[in-house]
């Protein structure tokens, strides 16, 4: 049987390597995107000593990608392992509650182009691989809208109910083509990006990122079914 092939963005992220380990661990090829150098590079290390094949490693901030280089990364993975099978979008970028007529232009156009426009322009570009595969999956990263969608919490906040909206259509725009598009809540988790909203918060507090991968491959590997579109990963819970 061969090895499918994922494509993980923000793969050095505290969700991303997690999710990184277990799914490489689990037979899938890897394909992996973070602008952190260091961090892909001591991911693919770990990779490596789990006697896991190479990870493909791409270097890319995604607040200044545009469609040219994101092409290159496709094809390049088309050329590498011979098709996709599933994309999980783990980047997320958010700097610091803030009200809205204090953010920073450009914080808020980054934080747009990370979260929503480059998670629609790779989406957009791997739908033909995913489809050419035998069971395409196509996951988004979604939030609490409710916990979101208060004060302070800026262009985080917006970009998240958007991409909720996204997720939507394009599950709805693949249903007849067999492509799995699921919009997944993994529930509060122990991250910089926790620790920079939740100041006061002790992040031992927290579940550890592991638990909502371990969850994350039992989708992408069809042990768990999901209900519907989108989501909510009882992170608390223990699993095998």
């Amino acid at each position: 049987m061969s090895r499918e092939t994922l494509l993980i963005t923000g793969a050095a992220g505290s969700l991303g390597s997690a999710l990184s380990l277990l799914a490489a661990r689990r037979g899938f090829n890897l394909a992996l995107i973070d602008r952190d150098r260091r961090g892909l590079e001591r991911l693919g290390d770990q990779i490596l000593e789990s006697d896991c094949p190479e990870p493909a490693l791409q270097v890319l901030d995604l607040a200044t990608a545009g469609p040219d280089g994101i092409s290159e990364i496709v094809q390049a993975i088309e050329q590498e392992f011979g098709g996709l099978d599933a994309v999980v979008h783990c980047a997320a970028r958010f700097e610091s509650l803030t009200p809205l007529e204090h953010v920073p232009p450009e914080e808020w156009l980054h934080t747009m182009q990370v979260n929503l426009n480059a998670a629609w322009l790779i989406s957009s570009m791997c739908l033909q691989l995913l489809r050419e595969s035998n069971r395409g999956r196509l996951y988004f990263l979604v939030e609490d809208l409710d916990a979101v969608g208060g004060p302070f919490w800026g262009p985080y906040g917006v970009s998240k109910h958007a991409v909720q909206a996204m997720a939507g259509q394009f599950a709805a725009e693949c249903r007849s083509s067999g492509i799995q598009v699921l919009g997944i809540n993994p529930g509060p988790m122990r991250s910089p990006l926790r620790s920079r909203a939740y100041l006061a918060e002790n992040p031992a507090t927290q579940p550890a990122p592991e638990i909502a991968a371990r969850r994350i491959v039992a989708l992408l590997t069809g042990e768990r079914e999901p209900a519907g579109t989108f989501v909510d990963l009882p992170a608390r819970d223990a699993i095998a």
